[in-house]
């Protein structure tokens, strides 16, 4: 079978999406290693899968302060100084050593991309994102528009919003482009792209979500089913692969104690019928211990709800104050074991945690921080009837209270959700995402 490389940048959230596929693949006979400027080789030991450490490369380079004079006479320096930064400097050796078959790498690691296209290593990408194309009918997926639903999402709506959205960025661009003097991420990309004969400027436009993306020809393993995304005609390049979640995931983060409380937990649930409510808010902002309040608040009457509240490495517990008899922090939560015994999660609109509320069947209360894909993530979860969209500054504890109780109580949004989880469940029983890899490895073959 294929030897395959898998690549991300150093996120969780993909991190842990890609390890759900490498199992897949490990299990149709592959043999997989994993790559990644971040160090994630006691994670991968734990999985049993081979890691091969890259070398660290930095998002956005700073660099140090100069006059403008000084910036301009330096400009061939700095971008010498913005390309090292990158991280690609022994990026092809120590992957040819390896020998892959295929590289699958994270789309938001253009520097990598770029690097192993123009070495002519066989390549396709990864994406945690439901769209990112302009496709007809479809609006962009950091807004909340949803098609069909007032002027915005009328035709001449949506193509206004690309539009302003385009043009909004060109402005950014231009704008950061002078502020940082030609050493702005996008100009130290075009001018690696230039050194190695990648053609950045023919593939580098406005019509998609992620600015920059030079990489329209490349096929696009995307974690999710396109049933969760708007009815639309999907960009030549994009396999939806279905939403990728390891059931045994390792959550290194988490104290034995936590996992103790919550096996009493779920025994009290299965004796007294109670309701188990979950928020995982460990993306969620330092400023919002003012929600997680309110929805303290919602629940401390409810005594046949129980609410779990993982904080991750936002704020202490002890900011939380005395908490209610129903109601359970702790710094860190098991999510996939959680998930599993739940009867509504209430979540930030990042993808992966409305993946894996529906993997396990669980209706979800969603408020979007508004940024990124969130906005239309949540637009999404609202348009198929999958939970209910909030908003964290405005909502107060009874309409949190109100949420809940609908969410809990209304059936039509459980039969939605279980619709959609067997939607994913055909994506594995399918093995729709071997099956995408195995065509990829027969077209470079």
């Amino acid at each position: 079978m294929a030897h395959i490389v898998c690549i991300t940048g150093g996120l969780t959230g993909i991190f842990n999406a890609s390890i759900a596929l490498v199992k897949h693949l490990e299990q149709a006979g592959h043999h997989v290693t994993y790559a990644s400027p971040k160090d994630w080789s006691d994670l991968t030991n734990q999985y049993n899968i081979p890691f091969v450490q890259l070398d660290p490369w930095i998002f956005d380079w700073q660099e140090p302060p100069l006059s403008r004079w000084q910036k301009f006479r330096q400009l061939r320096e700095r971008r010498n100084q913005g390309i090292k930064a990158l991280g690609v400097e022994n990026f092809v050796e120590t992957i040819k050593e390896l020998k892959p078959d295929l590289l699958l790498i994270d789309m938001e690691m253009h520097p990598h991309i770029m690097t192993a296209v123009a070495n002519k290593l066989p390549v396709a990408l990864l994406c945690q994102f439901l769209s990112i194309w302009k496709r007809p009918h479809l609006p962009p997926i950091h807004t909340n528009i949803i098609p069909g639903k007032g002027l915005r999402g009328q035709w001449f709506g949506i193509e206004w919003t690309w539009f302003r959205y385009g043009w909004t960025k060109w402005r950014e661009y231009q704008s950061e482009r002078w502020q940082k003097m030609g050493v702005d991420r996008i100009s130290v990309l075009r001018c690696y792209a230039k050194k190695i004969g990648y053609p950045f400027r023919e593939r580098f436009g406005f019509k998609q979500s992620l600015v920059p993306y030079p990489h329209k020809a490349i096929p696009v393993l995307c974690f999710n089913a396109l049933e969760l995304d708007y009815p639309h005609v999907p960009h030549p390049s994009m396999h939806y692969i279905g939403p990728m979640v390891y059931e045994n995931r390792h959550e290194s983060n988490v104290e034995p104690s936590t996992y103790k409380s919550l096996e009493q937990l779920f025994e009290k649930r299965q004796l007294t019928g109670s309701s188990l409510i979950y928020c995982g808010c460990s993306s969620f902002n330092r400023g919002n211990q003012r929600f997680l309040k309110k929805l303290i608040e919602a629940v401390s009457n409810c005594l046949q709800w129980d609410l779990v509240i993982g904080v991750g490495n936002q704020l202490d517990l002890n900011q939380l104050g005395s908490l209610p008899s129903n109601v359970y922090a702790f710094n860190w939560t098991p999510q996939i074991q959680i998930l599993k015994h739940a009867d509504c999660g209430i979540i930030n609109a990042g993808i992966n945690s409305i993946n894996e509320c529906l993997y396990f069947g669980v209706p979800m209360l969603v408020y979007s921080l508004r940024r990124y894909d969130q906005n239309g993530n949540a637009a999404r979860i609202a348009y198929h009837g999958l939970g209910i969209t909030g908003d964290i500054q405005q909502d107060k504890p009874t309409k949190i209270r109100q949420d809940i109780d609908n969410i809990l109580n209304n059936q039509s949004y459980r039969i939605r959700v279980n619709r959609m989880r067997d939607c994913f469940d055909h994506y594995k029983h399918k093995s729709v995402a071997v099956q995408v890899v195995k065509d990829l490895l027969n077209e470079h073959k």
